[in-house]
């Protein structure tokens, strides 16, 4: 069997999509959260992402922790020259 190698100039493609571009975005709305929040981001295409920041919900008989959605939005990144330019496109109503 053939050993293949994986070309380093390319970026490397998760279901079709950029991962690096991802990788590079949770690495930035890592450093903005509050320390207690989680962040995710789901990839809707090559340049779109919807990103849900979740806060815990302290309930008094609560067995499991509960987190319920604070933020959502709707994000266009571009890797320009090595910078991520990040506009969001959330609609408010």
């Amino acid at each position: 069997m053939a050993a293949m190698t994986e070309n380093e100039t390319q970026p490397k493609k998760r279901n079709g999509f950029d991962a690096e571009l991802k990788r590079r975005l949770v690495d930035h709305l890592d450093m903005l959260k509050r320390p207690n929040d989680v962040v995710r981001v789901t990839q809707i295409t090559n340049h779109h992402f919807r990103v849900n920041t979740m806060s815990l919900v302290r309930a008094p008989d609560a067995v499991v922790p509960i987190y319920q959605i604070t933020k959502s939005q709707f994000l266009h990144v571009d890797n320009k020259t090595g910078e991520l330019v990040i506009n969001d496109q959330t609609r408010l109503r």
